[in-house]
């Protein structure tokens, strides 16, 4: 029974602590893009350090490194888009939205490798389709351009973050997840730092407290939340991973409202949950799939 509960709190651990990542943007003294450019910084040089001394880490030759940067690629659009995102529309609909990501990635596999798509992901692709529509539309305190422009760049985010996901899938026969993790950091901060350079804000945080947020996404989200939610998923059935995996849009949205006041409408609401029945039915397809080839 001990073998299965480990698993199960650390990917519900791990689900909110990357919950707390547009909490960190939304506070942060600097833009979105740079915020995510010194989160990968400063993870990177952690996960180096500790590679070379417990010597997990591998310097690959240019062919090996050509395919292991693909991941950090994706990542790191999605990253960037994410985070912008998360300045333009609410911090529910941001996080909501980038993790619509298993409906691309069920696709990236009906396209590339002919894999049938389910019942299962069609219902989620109505589901999913049917509370974006209700969230976008209805009625919000924000902006009505910028608001959508918001959930535009966080629908297009998913799109990278499923890139991502399923590229680290396909190379996880080939490299282990060590370096696959780090390589993914090392690389995402090419197109975070490309992103950085549109950004007109001051690159450095004002205070001392500006550092430490980049240290607390470093560690709490990106290596420990990002660790947890893989250990999790490796050691437990796909129908319990796809519904823990909820407790990233579902923290981010009640740290939302917490911290920043957003509030949710009936309809809303409503969108809410139809998008996370979606999210948990498109998780379960892709991850049955996964199991069964």
């Amino acid at each position: 029974m001990n073998e299965k509960i480990i698993p199960i709190l650390a990917t519900c651990i791990g689900g909110c602590l990357i919950g707390l990542a547009p909490i960190f943007v939304r506070v942060s003294e600097v833009g979105p893009s740079f915020t995510g450019l010194y989160r990968f910084i400063f993870a990177t040089l952690l996960i180096f350090i500790f590679g070379v001394v417990s010597k997990k880490l591998k310097f690959f030759k240019y062919k090996q490194l050509y395919l292991v940067a693909i991941p950090g690629l994706f990542f790191g659009v999605d990253i960037t888009l994410w985070h912008s995102s998360i300045t333009m529309t609410s911090v529910a609909n941001a996080t909501l939205f980038v993790n619509t990501a298993p409906l691309y990635v069920c696709l990236f596999a009906y396209i590339l490798f002919k894999e049938k798509l389910s019942f299962l992901f069609t219902i989620a692709l109505m589901l999913c389709s049917a509370g974006i529509i209700i969230l976008t539309t209805t009625n919000s305190s924000f902006d009505g351009s910028l608001y959508s422009f918001g959930n535009t760049l966080a629908l297009l985010g998913a799109f990278f973050y499923a890139g991502y996901l399923f590229s680290i899938y396909k190379l996880s026969t080939q490299f282990d997840t060590f370096n696959l993790i780090f390589y993914s950091c090392l690389f995402a901060c090419i197109p975070i730092g490309i992103g950085s350079l549109f950004e007109i804000d001051n690159p450095f945080p004002n205070s001392y407290l500006g550092w430490i947020n980049f240290l607390g996404q470093a560690v709490f989200v990106q290596i420990m939340g990002q660790g947890l939610v893989i250990y999790g998923l490796s050691r437990i059935k796909p129908q319990i991973s796809s519904l823990l995996l909820l407790f990233q849009p579902v923290s981010a949205t009640i740290l939302g409202i917490y911290f920043f006041s957003e509030t949710l409408l009936i309809g809303q609401f409503i969108g809410v949950i139809i998008l996370l029945v979606g999210i948990y039915f498109a998780g379960l397809s892709e991850r049955l799939n996964r199991g069964n080839s």
